[in-house]
């Protein structure tokens, strides 16, 4: 049983059995919350702290619960990527939007995002390094005055960023509303040299009272502010956590975005300037002066307003209120003198005794210990950005420095040439390949077999135990897949190839026997082979990891038999956990057998892609098929033609053809 099945069924048990509806509820929920340990993020799922990536890779989250609105395959000419939109489903968060994209296209990035000149960036940060760095990183931030107005892309200059954002922005077609019009577009990116890229585009509202221009000019004309240090600290820690999560491959959380508390004025007599977390000792030191300045222009107002209030109270000593002493201009100790008798001018007033206003006071204080406890907070923050970016740095250093070494020893002529040897054979690793091209009732095929012969060589290359068929009939071919179902035990590392005739009926695939008639649908169900059936096989077996590949997305067989039977290509499926399925081509798509008349390749598109990728060392499986998925699109739309292959995840763990 696959599982989807499962939880379709337990679902109904507890709606149709339990007396109490929420028992129900509870499982589809339970049910739901087991997408985010998938090992690639899944539209219409939510994620908290971390988002998966694959192979182990992962990409730390700000603060809230973000759902997966978008995903997107963007290829371009030698550029790659997959993107996903992520929008904040917590109310009042303060980065409401998150791009991501990963791509595996080679090519030597020199921080040219950071030395552009683009009038609306700010804050650019190349982050210690350079084009002969290990890694590349850089971040840089925009200010985004108008959101809703950005999203319509009126700012794009060509063709490619058009196509790219119209994708993307699928993702955040929610409008926001006047609260969040301007924010700010803060882009990170790092790279390994001549490898990988990993790029946030994280969307972050300015802080309260403060809009994005005013944020940005203030920063460009030397005014640095608190809240200047607060978000230039967090993109660093932001920065050097996507290196330990995603090329490390060790989850690392970044901390809340938390301006200081009472920016935009909040508190009287403040200013933003004197809520300022420091990023190093001189500029604490000025931060504090900051802070001491205002507090003492602050206690001088309070003065004038008691002296003021003082002024025009009766002569008389008020009482004395409970809780705080009464300051007043006498002395409470020592009487005063008598004075001696003086004849005074007649139109001399007497002078009134001066009282200090309590309550005046007693605010004086209050704002005093507020200051004192927010600068206190402010330190606090500073020290655990501080310390968080400290150990994050050394940690990346190391990790550089060892990968630099590696590299250097790689690159060192081996003492000895070592003799080539047969492949070896790994007892828990099996495959199944058949390719069926001799029809009898459809069109025949010219490179199913010759694919199901590549496929078995390089399978074997890298250690697999394989059971190869070629042109089986319906008693063949279900014998065949009994057979290696009776191989397999618990805990094997399976593959299963396909190349030949399917078809999709309903919404369920069915790979072809060379024999199959085709005159009628029930026909073709009884004899055809049902692939759901073969996927449930593998996991009643128990398999550590099973990959099903199928190159059947060929043209309908059966449209030249009057009344069609099924669709081009094959339908969309589901893989059970710890299954991966990928199929030659989307849902509705055609895969090719060649690129056009001086193709001479035997393989079709999609095989000879595969083999040469599964062959390369140190590449996970996950971004073996993500490669092929890649670069079938590129040459398949070099011909003109739309060629996605689809993928379906939900391995668990991390699994490799050649280490």
């Amino acid at each position: 049983m696959s599982f989807a099945a499962f939880v379709h069924q337990t679902v109904r048990l507890f709606l149709g059995k339990m007396s109490r509806p929420w028992l129900g509820m509870a499982v589809l929920l339970t049910a739901c919350f087991v997408v985010p340990a998938m090992a690639q993020p899944v539209k219409g799922a939510l994620y908290k702290d971390f988002l998966p990536m694959g192979s182990g890779a992962s990409v730390a989250l700000p603060e809230g619960s973000w759902e997966a609105t978008q995903i997107s395959a963007l290829t371009f000419p030698g550029e790659s990527w997959d993107a996903y939109t992520l929008k904040n489903r917590q109310p009042g968060a303060k980065v409401p939007y998150l791009v991501v994209r990963q791509t595996s296209t080679v090519g030597r990035w020199g921080n040219t995002g950071c030395q552009s000149k683009n009038p609306h960036q700010f804050m650019v940060n190349e982050h210690g390094t350079r084009i002969s760095e290990t890694l590349n990183k850089c971040s840089r931030v925009f200010s985004l005055p108008d959101f809703e107005s950005w999203k319509t892309m009126s700012w794009a200059t060509n063709s490619r960023d058009k196509e790219w954002w119209a994708d993307v922005l699928k993702g955040m077609s929610e409008p926001e509303g006047a609260g969040r019009k301007g924010v700010f577009q803060m882009e990170l990116t790092v790279q390994q040299f001549n490898g990988k890229r990993l790029r946030i585009d994280a969307f972050v509202l300015p802080p309260v009272g403060m809009t994005v221009n005013k944020f940005r000019n203030e920063f460009i004309s030397g005014q640095e502010l608190t809240e200047h240090q607060i978000l230039s600290g967090w993109t660093s820690i932001y920065i050097e956590s996507m290196q330990q999560s995603y090329f490390n491959k060790k989850p690392q959380p970044i901390m809340a975005l938390a301006y200081p508390v009472n920016t935009g004025g909040q508190t009287p007599g403040v200013s933003a300037g004197t809520q300022i977390a420091a990023a190093t000792p001189a500029t604490e030191n000025t931060n504090v002066g900051t802070v001491e300045k205002a507090r003492e222009q602050r206690t001088q107002e309070l003065l004038r307003e008691m002296e003021t209030s003082g002024s025009n109270r009766p002569a008389a000593k008020p009482p004395v209120p409970p809780t705080a002493p009464v300051l007043a201009a006498v002395d409470p100790v020592k009487p005063p003198p008598v004075p001696a008798p003086a004849v005074k001018p007649a139109s001399a007033a007497p002078a009134p005794v001066v009282v200090a206003d309590n309550s005046a006071q007693l605010r004086l204080e209050q704002e005093r210990r507020a200051m004192d406890e927010e600068k206190r907070k402010m330190a606090q923050q500073l020290e655990a950005m501080t310390q968080m970016l400290a150990k994050l740095q050394k940690e990346n250093a190391a990790a550089t420095a060892a990968a630099k070494a590696k590299e250097l020893a790689a690159a060192a002529p081996a003492v000895e040439p070592v003799a080539s040897k047969e492949p070896v054979t790994y007892a828990n690793r099996k495959a199944l390949v058949i390719g069926n091209d001799l029809y009898t009732h459809v069109p025949k095929l010219n490179n199913a077999g010759a694919d199901a012969d590549a496929m078995a060589k390089s399978l074997e290359a890298v250690g697999y135990k394989v059971f190869k068929h070629l042109n089986l009939n319906e008693k063949k071919f279900k014998q065949a897949v009994r057979d290696f179902r009776q191989n397999l035990t618990g805990g094997d590392e399976v593959l299963f190839f396909y190349a030949g005739h399917g078809v999709q009926l309903g919404n369920a695939n069915y790979l072809l026997p060379i024999d199959v008639q085709g005159d009628q649908e029930d026909q073709v169900k009884d004899d055809a082979i049902l692939l759901q059936k073969v996927l449930d096989d593998l996991e009643e077996k128990k398999t550590k990891f099973a990959l099903a590949v199928i190159d059947a997305c060929r043209d309908n067989p059966f449209k030249s038999k009057g009344r069609a039977i099924g669709g081009r290509g094959l339908a969309p499926t589901t893989a059970a956990t710890g299954q991966m399925i990928m199929f030659s081509a989307g849902a509705g798509q055609q895969a090719l057998d060649r690129l056009g008349d001086n193709d001479k390749e035997k393989n079709g598109l999609f095989t000879r892609i595969f083999v040469k990728e599964m062959a390369k060392p140190g590449v996970s499986v996950d971004r073996v098929l993500r490669n092929v998925r890649n670069e079938v699109v590129r040459l398949a739309r070099s011909v003109g033609h739309e060629q996605t292959p689809s993928l379906y995840d939900q391995a668990i763990g991390e699994f490799y053809f050649k280490q």
